[in-house]
């Protein structure tokens, strides 16, 4: 996934606990082809990004990009309040 893409912060979270390979991080991957955990990443997403995302919501992306949008938006509107 291009960097100027994706919210540098879940790259790192991505690539740097999970350990992903960042030749995987394609925006079209399946978050099952990528090799995510979603109960690591349901832990991780509020711990260092602050975006608290529930089960229902994370398997509802599909998709590495679905996934940043969806961080992206909660980020925002957070950014709101």
């Amino acid at each position: 996934m291009e960097a100027h893409k994706a919210n540098p912060k879940l790259v790192r979270i991505l690539v740097e606990d999970l350990g992903i390979s960042e030749d995987d991080l394609r925006p079209d991957a399946s978050l099952n082809d990528a090799g995510l955990d979603s109960l690591a990443l349901a832990e991780l997403l509020p711990e260092r990004l602050g975006v608290h995302l529930g089960d229902d919501v994370l398997n509802k992306a599909s998709t590495i990009a679905a996934l940043n949008t969806l961080i992206e938006q909660q980020l925002a509107s957070q950014e709101q309040r």
